[in-house]
């Protein structure tokens, strides 16, 4: 089934990752089946949250849970539900009241403070958070965070990410050892995240998800809560700066289909096998070297590491990322490193052998390269 709108756009091959800019994920046939069954049906949508908050919460193995549009909005959700509480006047004015409520600092560590698309402190000030950002961009200490701790901080703010720096930052339990001695919340941005029960356990009150990057479900996410209280706290979002945000019916059945699957057994349309014949492949061409790469932080994700060489491959690797993104289809990779000649092309998108084929073919028609 095709509409006009599809003969307008490029296929795009996506060897990036589970990026927001390139649609995020694709849905499986139960996910889709869910979704569609949403779409078809009526129903009171402050119960279909609460159940499925719920439900999502038994999943996961933690208090509630609350459903929103996505990672950002989970953010803001949180943010905007520790200033408002159940104060319905708040609700319907925070962003008229919040000069005059004084607890509404987030400590944020300086290294956390990331741009994955939208600034991080964006979102926190959407729902009516005042940044605090401590320490140094490249070092952040439990002093530095607890230097700063008053009776204006409303929470600490974690972003567990590979966009933020990885050494010499102050560790996920040390964040949490401060909430407990001075009684504050602790959030965890945990939106591309595999791991989905680790961070509720290791402590956090609030740990907020995409629902459509690990979990490959359609456009969503949602918010781990430690206590159903806080949880109905955030629901009350709905009718406040959530009502910009809100998800729709058939996202939530999505989103909840998508985890029902999430911890099923699925064989990958590419193995590590797939992946080191690309490798392989590329070595064998004069100005390329390639190797598997785990990502930078820590997961269990392995891409193809492309190294060029601009005097022997006769092209730059961020002309040679230039002109894969612009052609037809178009073929996108991680660019964190096209400054040092570096591109990685991460399999988990890729829908077939059939696209490292054409990766690497293209790779070497770009370079005026013939297949060895």
């Amino acid at each position: 089934m095709k509409t006009n709108l599809q003969a307008r756009l490029r296929k795009i091959v996506n060897a990036s990752g589970r990026m927001t800019k390139l649609g995020v994920s694709t849905q499986s046939k139960y996910v889709q089946e869910c979704m569609l069954y949403g779409s078809n049906n009526y129903f009171d949508i402050d119960e279909l949250y609460v159940q499925a908050g719920s439900y999502i919460a038994k999943l996961l193995e933690t208090e509630d849970a609350v459903v929103t549009s996505c990672a950002s909005s989970g953010i803001v959700f949180t943010i905007a539900g520790l200033i408002c509480g159940s104060n319905h006047r708040l609700v319907e004015n925070l962003h008229i009241e919040k000069d005059n409520i004084s607890k509404r600092e987030v400590i944020l560590p300086k290294g956390h403070s990331i741009n994955y698309g939208a600034p991080v402190h964006t979102m926190i000030e959407l729902g009516g958070g005042k940044v605090v950002e401590v320490g140094n961009a490249n070092k952040v200490t439990k002093l530095d965070v607890e230097s700063y701790i008053s009776d204006k901080t409303l929470a600490l703010f974690y972003v567990k990410s590979h966009h933020s720096v990885q050494k010499n930052m102050i560790s996920i339990e040390e964040m949490y050892n401060l909430s407990q001695k001075y009684n504050i919340p602790l959030i965890i941005d945990a939106a591309a995240e595999e791991d989905l029960k680790t961070y509720y356990k290791q402590g956090a009150d609030f740990v907020v998800y995409s629902g459509s990057k690990a979990l490959c479900g359609p456009s969503s996410g949602f918010v781990l809560c430690r206590s159903k209280e806080q949880a109905n706290n955030l629901r009350k979002q709905y009718y406040g700066v959530g009502r910009s945000m809100k998800i729709g019916k058939e996202n939530i059945f999505g989103l909840v289909a998508a985890i029902e699957e999430y911890y099923k057994e699925k064989e990958p349309s590419i193995n590590m096998e797939d992946l080191q014949a690309l490798v392989d492949k590329f070595n064998k061409v004069e100005g390329l070297s390639a190797t598997i790469a785990q990502d930078e932080a820590g997961r269990e994700i392995y891409r193809c590491k492309l190294h060029v060489d601009e005097k022997v491959f006769g092209i730059s690797g961020y002309n040679l990322n230039e002109k894969l993104k612009s052609g037809n289809p178009g073929i996108y990779c991680r660019e964190h490193e096209v400054n040092l000649g570096n591109l990685s092309f991460d399999p988990r998108p890729l829908t077939s052998k059939e696209d490292l084929d054409l990766i690497y073919e293209t790779v070497l028609k770009i370079g005026g390269k013939d297949e060895n």
